[in-house]
């Protein structure tokens, strides 16, 4: 069998094909694995998800609609590169010393986003917790809406979790994102930073993305909001 390079959910990656090029499906499923690499973990990927063509076919197609003056659409602001500096801190602030640990085991996850305006300068904050460890990140993205700034704060603390075959639980007060990455809601703006972070949440052995009332005085959430809040006094620097 070899490996191919084509798409899943808009992500590049290498997934089993035979001789004459089509899909190796057992159970419903395909292998599938982010590098080609034989000490690389292979997934069990929904075929409907992968792309016909492989990759290089459609940067073909896309490099030649580009060279003949077709231009792209998309919904929503993008943000390339975050506009400030992340800020990070495994100081635990007085008013949540009295906040007890995780359960034993549980890696603990609170988000949180800010926007001045919707659009206007947006940012993030967010709150990893496992036993007595405590860290806190914080970052000015630059000019988006609420939305981005919730998924990226999403992403970000995903992202710093090592060991995804630990339980997570992550805490959100945005119904929309629980939306767009477990429920199924259709994506029609932030397309990219929706099927980034699902194919992120795919990669963990147990996690579930949990709403938590926002501005109700659950003070993990409040501090998630402070900081994400916070983050926005960088665009001034």
């Amino acid at each position: 069998m070899n490996w191919q390079r084509r798409y899943f959910k808009g992500k590049k990656v290498w997934v089993q094909v035979d001789d004459d090029g089509e899909l190796v499906v057992e159970n419903g499923r395909v292998p599938m694995r982010y590098q080609n690499s034989e000490n690389a973990k292979i997934y069990n990927a929904n075929p409907r998800n992968v792309s016909s063509k492989t990759a290089d076919q459609i940067e073909s197609k896309d490099s030649s609609s580009r060279s003949s003056g077709t231009k792209s659409r998309s919904k929503g602001l993008k943000i390339s590169e975050p506009a400030g500096p992340l800020r990070q801190s495994q100081s635990v602030p007085d008013d949540l010393c009295e906040v007890p640990e995780p359960q034993e085991g549980i890696v603990e996850i609170h988000t949180d986003g800010a926007c001045s305006g919707n659009p206007g300068p947006c940012g993030y904050g967010a709150i990893i917790r496992e036993g007595f460890d405590y860290l806190e990140l914080s970052q000015y993205l630059g000019r988006g809406t609420n939305n981005i700034a919730e998924l990226t704060a999403i992403k970000i603390a995903l992202e710093s979790v090592e060991d995804k075959t630990k339980p997570v639980r992550l805490y959100t007060d945005s119904s929309y994102s629980i939306g767009v990455l477990t429920k199924g809601w259709k994506a029609r703006a932030n397309r990219e930073l929706i099927l980034s972070i699902r194919d992120l949440i795919d990669e963990f052995d147990d996690l579930q993305i949990l709403k938590v009332k926002g501005h109700a005085g659950d003070p993990l959430n409040e501090r998630a909001d402070d900081l994400a809040t916070g983050s926005l006094q960088d665009r001034r620097k």
